[in-house]
């Protein structure tokens, strides 16, 4: 209080220029950094202070001097002000900028062409005027005075709103050095039941987020909490990390190595996951037993969504168009409380244009934050988690725009600080969530794994082909999917699926349908394939030294149908591409386009007490060793719950046991719960498969 921070931002333009609508968009995004906002718009003055002013010359003049001087004092005592006014005439902005010293106002001229306002009329007010229900309309029958000096212009008849935003924002801090971000001072809240809030954060690797001072609100979580990098699953993927993560259970265990598995040992078997393929308890499962309640939203594997004590509101993973909310009413509001199309995903990934997509990617985030930041607000909750998926979308589009150490990077290119000015946009709407939660939450900030720089692909069945593993009936003429009936089975000994990483499938007799492989032989075959993959020549000459591992090694239990071998090229510096038809093994994009960022090995891991955060305690303590298989038994143990027979993991406590949420309650037995459900049919299936073809991860 001891520094003045006002400010005064008028926005002068034609009705329809979009004056109000920034404003509010303005407002939002400073909030979000914990400054005091309040805007000043014309129609609602007019509505009380001014509404014994009609529309002449004198009472619009009349009407701009009370706007003004309301500005003044609000800005005074440290507001900032988001004026929208029309404000047609030079003098009557000259006298206004004459209340205010140079430091505290700006004027922004919204430049928009008549026309493009007239258009935007949803009040048929221009249209009013024209046939002259309207006198004295300024741009019709009253002159628009064109400002010759103003601090900014938006030209917001070419750009979108959340460009013109984008532009404001840019432009304020330079306008307004001392208008700076603050680490957010939260009220204090009154005392409430145990909460564990879950925000994550799909892809977000540990460089790209600890040691950020431009991200206060996660360096805040940092210092006042626990932190460290987190050792996603093998695969390193979105399933089945995020389900390691609700479960407690590796893949093994889960029987889910991918987004598409064997339902069988069949050649045509493999599905695609949905949540009728996780056949455990979850941890709000767990929760729920207990009498607690949830709020899920976007979590990998939800849908189809299950009844439970709360709201769920399924993931990227649901077809097109489907119902994706439990209960099943609430489907109707997600629209409404997005203020738009509620978007689970990104579509025409691999075919719209770079900025289309980045719009379409930022309107995906900020809707599906809206709707969190109501049902967190307005619901009853114990639990809540989110997964935003954006994040991964972003880095696997534009990765090589923005990383140095990209063969693809050029310095200065249009895009080289998209990914940078995201993490400070998903910074911002998590201080938003923050403010809601009360002093009894835990927030946990995860990422199920990070990202790196990817320099193309390797064609795995190609290798196969020419180390006379795999045998073609005939050599396709062009590159294609390899599919069953391209196969000569008589001959193949392994055939392989693409991807992030290579699953490798052996052709056993008296396993597959039309085996080679005697089964004696299985471990002595399996071990040559780990001994030539290990080190395998790229067709050049050079040699790439690859992660090759056994499922029944590194998993506690195998179920259902794992790949025989798992294959990270170049240490997950290379695609898996598993076309043929190339007849080369290196390739710098395969037949749907290839992503400048692969999945790397660490995700992130943040746990911070609100009342930590709140009350200035400094606990900023890293955690070296921290394993997806630890979420689960950590909430859990945050919420006085016992960590049950058969979960991973370990609780990631807290460095002074004596503040636990000690609120110990008995979870009851699920051995007999059956968790399975109806699944995709078979042209959701398809559905599916093509997003997930698009999206890069088959």
């Amino acid at each position: 209080m001891q520094t003045h921070m006002g400010k005064v931002i008028w926005f002068t333009g034609l009705s329809g220029s979009g004056k109000s609508t920034l404003a509010r968009m303005v407002k939002e995004a400073l909030e979000s950094e914990c400054l005091s906002v309040t805007i000043l718009d014309g129609d609602s003055l007019r509505k009380g202070l001014n509404r014994d002013l009609g529309f002449s010359s004198a009472d619009r003049a009349e009407n701009i001097r009370r706007a003004a001087e309301v500005a003044k004092m609000l800005c005074e005592t440290n507001y900032i002000v988001l004026a929208a006014f029309i404000t047609p005439f030079r003098s009557l902005r000259a006298a206004v900028r004459g209340l205010f010293r140079h430091e505290e106002y700006a004027e922004i001229f919204l430049d928009c062409p008549l026309a493009v306002c007239e258009s935007r009329d949803c009040k048929n007010l221009y249209s009013r005027a024209r046939k002259g229900e309207i006198p004295e309309f300024t741009g019709i029958s009253s002159p628009f005075e064109v400002p010759e000096n103003p601090d900014f212009v938006v030209r917001t008849g070419q750009v979108s709103p959340q460009d013109a935003l984008r532009q404001i924002l840019n432009y304020l801090p330079i306008r307004f050095p001392d208008l700076k971000r603050h680490t957010p001072r939260i009220p204090v809240s009154r005392p409430s039941q145990p909460k564990v809030a879950v925000i994550g954060l799909d892809c977000a690797p540990p460089s790209m987020v600890f040691g950020r001072p431009d991200l206060p609100v996660l360096q805040s979580l940092v210092k006042h909490g626990i932190s460290g990098k987190m050792r996603s699953t093998d695969p390193p993927i979105t399933v089945p990390a995020w389900t390691t993560m609700t479960t407690g259970k590796d893949p093994g265990e889960l029987g889910l190595y991918g987004f598409r598995n064997r339902i069988g040992y069949g050649y045509d078997s493999l599905v695609t996951v949905n949540g009728s393929h996780v056949t455990v308890p979850r941890v709000w499962d767990y929760l729920e037993e207990a009498g607690y309640s949830s709020i899920l939203v976007g979590i990998p594997q939800t849908y189809p969504p299950k009844p439970h004590n709360g709201i769920t509101v399924a993931d990227f993973l649901a077809p097109d168009g489907s119902r994706i909310t439990y209960p099943d009413e609430f489907f109707e509001e997600l629209d409404r409380l997005a203020q738009g199309e509620y978007m689970i995903d990104v579509n025409n990934f691999r075919v719209l244009e770079k900025s289309a997509l980045l719009k379409n990617i930022y309107t995906m985030v900020e809707r599906r934050f809206k709707v969190v930041e109501h049902l967190i607000s307005t619901q009853p909750w114990n639990f809540f988690m989110m997964v935003e998926i954006g994040l991964d979308r972003l880095h696997h589009a534009f990765w090589g725009y923005c990383a140095p150490d990209h063969g693809d990077y050029v310095p200065g290119n249009p895009y080289e600080t998209v990914i940078p000015d995201f993490y400070r946009f998903l910074d911002q709407w998590i201080a938003r969530l923050l403010l809601r939660f009360d002093d009894e939450t835990t927030v946990l900030v995860v990422s199920d794994h990070g990202a790196r720089s990817a320099v193309g692909g390797f064609c795995v069945n190609e290798w196969l082909i020419q180390n006379g593993f795999l045998k073609l009936k005939e050599y396709p003429s062009e590159e294609v999917p390899l599919t069953p009936d391209l196969i000569d089975w008589s001959q193949t000994r392994a055939w392989s699926e693409g991807g992030y990483y290579a699953r490798v499938f052996m052709n056993v007799k008296d396993r597959e349908p039309y085996g080679i492989v005697e089964p004696h032989e299985y471990n002595a075959v399996r071990n040559e394939l780990c001994s030539v993959l290990q080190c395998c020549c790229n067709g050049n000459g050079m040699n790439i030294r690859n992660r090759v591992l056994k499922p029944g090694e590194i998993y506690r239990d195998c179920r259902n149908f794992p790949p025989d071998l798992m294959v990270y090229f170049d240490d997950l510096g290379l695609r898996s591409i598993g076309t043929v038809g190339s007849n080369t093994l290196l390739r710098k994009r395969n037949i749907s386009g290839m992503d400048a960022a692969n999945h790397d090995f660490h995700g992130i891991f943040i746990r911070t007490r609100m009342s930590d955060l709140r009350n200035g305690r400094v606990v900023d303590e890293t955690v070296d060793d921290i394993s997806c298989l630890d979420v689960t038994p950590t909430i859990l143990g945050e919420l006085g719950l016992p960590v049950p027979d058969g979960v991973g993991g370990k609780p990631i406590a807290f460095p002074n046991p004596g503040t636990s949420n000690c609120h110990s309650k008995k979870i009851p037995s699920m051995a007999n719960t059956n968790f399975r459900q109806e699944g995709f049919t078979s042209e959701e299936e398809e559905i599916v498969k093509k997003r997930l073809i698009d999206l890069g991860y088959l």
